[in-house]
């Protein structure tokens, strides 16, 4: 049982789904700074609400479970916790269900909702939506689950981790602690930082530089600025997208090594053929037999997506099937363009990006940033990829839209760090994430598995390179909660 202070208070029913009696949308569930529990799950976002979910999908012999986020809502992470109906998800709905062995458990979701009462099946599978209704989503299904009573909030911030008698220790960034026989690291993307050269944006004046991923602080840019984006993927369509919502009447501009911006899904059923004969081939061989294989598509009229969705399944045994010098072949020479094919964006979203681009209200530079100028307006100084010449970005704001930071030794993440520090956790290959065995148990600096500590999710790519879309989560978080009831089945661990 947990400690007193972290006792959940009573459950009752309110429109389908468990809450406490003072519990609301937007408010924590419990907060505590110190407890024991069975099981903590440093991360409250998409893929510790699954972990957890999975955890407590029974009402009998659920163990106790701490989640430590210091968000307000949980469930919903960087990617959900966005409020804003431009942010759509990158998947259809109907692709997008919690559970392998439920593939409609979302859509049926979406169709108690009002909003949708009336909107068939197929048509809401088909839909791209509004990434704010999928972290509802995620939210009532941790809050519904059979075992919930035994699920705590902790409104904190992990800051380390020390192995103790009984398990292990989570130290608090308010100098509280949290002791637990187990621990899933769930920290879910780390944002990166603007590229070195533009290290000098420590000094830019308030408001003069936001993150992609603080919404509201791009939605609240002044309409007439200039602002430069600097990066060109998932995170600058998100804050292109919410800039055009807001009638932004200012040059918009952004900047990237390659210039390339991620594709539009299309209507494509996965195209036959047989992926195995891809395994033995390396960077250059796989990447010509793709452009052979969506070049037949195109002559039968059908589009060259299908493509990537007949790969989907298989991307990490074909990552795994390469030796590291071909997979660092692939980092250094191909993983962009295979970032833009295989991570697209809903047809909706693209069209309004490429409307934009037509009328001239945002414009693509593709180049090196060589340093940033610190003054009444900010100036990046970069070089051109087409000739090498030098060029300057002159802009009231910037945005930082990097992405996610995938090398772990320059995480800004003091629990990342502490790991580290410690030996308790060491680089995954090529330096991404970190190592793990198979079920995502931590393996120490010495490559020995931790017992009874695992993650998921991005911080698994090293390994698997496909870990941060909704079918490598739904699948590893099974996996995470089937290996912490064996371990809470056998009484000698």
């Amino acid at each position: 049982m947990p400690d007193a202070a972290c006792r959940r208070p009573p459950r009752r029913a309110v429109d389908g789904i468990l809450r406490g009696p003072q519990h609301r949308p937007g408010t924590a569930l419990t907060t505590s700074s110190a407890c024991h529990v069975d099981v903590a799950i440093l991360g409250g976002g998409a893929s510790g609400a699954l972990v957890a979910a999975h955890l407590l999908d029974r009402v009998d012999g659920a163990p106790s479970v701490a989640l430590v986020e210091p968000r307000a809502v949980l469930a919903r992470g960087a990617a959900y916790s966005t409020a804003r109906g431009e942010h759509l998800l990158n998947v259809r709905a109907g692709g997008m269900s919690a559970f392998n062995a439920d593939p409609t458990h979302f859509v049926a979701w979406l169709q108690r909702q009002r909003a949708h009462a009336d909107a068939g099946a197929a048509a809401l599978a088909s839909r791209f939506m509004p990434r704010r209704e999928y972290g509802a989503y995620l939210e009532a299904l941790l809050e519904s689950a059979p075992g919930a009573a035994r699920l705590q909030r902790v409104a904190a911030m992990a800051a380390g981790i020390t192995p103790v008698a009984a398990g292990y220790r989570i130290r608090l960034a308010d100098g509280g602690h949290v002791d637990a026989r187990m621990v899933v690291l769930a920290i879910g993307n780390l944002a990166a930082p603007l590229p070195l050269p533009l290290a000098g944006a420590d000094a830019l004046g308030v408001g003069q530089v936001v993150e992609a991923w603080d919404y509201e602080a791009v939605a609240a840019i002044d309409g007439d600025a200039d602002v430069c984006i600097v990066g060109a993927g998932l995170s600058m369509v998100d804050a292109l997208l919410t800039l055009h919502a807001g009638d932004h009447r200012g040059r918009i501009t952004a900047l990237s090594r390659n210039g390339l911006l991620p594709l539009a899904h299309a209507v494509a059923a996965p195209a036959a053929g047989d992926w195995t004969a891809l395994l033995p081939l390396g960077v250059r061989g796989r990447l010509r037999a793709l452009r052979d294989w969506a070049r037949h598509e195109a002559a039968a009229g059908r589009p060259w997506q299908g493509v990537l969705d007949a790969l989907r399944p298989h991307v990490q045994a074909l990552w795994t099937a390469w030796p590291e010098a071909e997979q660092r072949r692939f980092l250094r020479h191909a993983v962009r363009q295979w970032d833009i094919h295989r991570h697209r964006i809903a047809p909706e979203a693209a069209a309004v990006v490429a409307s934009l681009a037509a009328e001239g209200r945002f414009v693509l530079h593709a180049g090196r940033a060589r340093a940033l100028e610190v003054g009444p307006r900010p100036r990046i100084l970069y070089r051109r990829r087409e000739d090498g010449s030098d060029a300057v970005i002159d802009a009231d704001v910037v945005v930082n839209a990097t992405g996610m930071e995938k090398r772990i030794t320059r995480a800004r993440s003091p629990l990342l760090q502490d790991l580290l520090a410690q030996g308790l956790a060491r680089p995954g290959p090529h330096g991404i994430g970190i190592d793990t065995g198979v079920d995502g148990a931590l393996f120490d600096r010495d490559g020995r598995p931790l017992p009874g500590l695992w993650t998921l999710g991005a911080l698994r790519a090293g390994s698997l390179w496909e870990s941060i879309a909704m079918p490598e989560l739904r699948g590893q978080a099974l996996q995470v909660a089937d290996a912490v009831h064996a371990r809470l089945a056998t009484p000698s661990r």
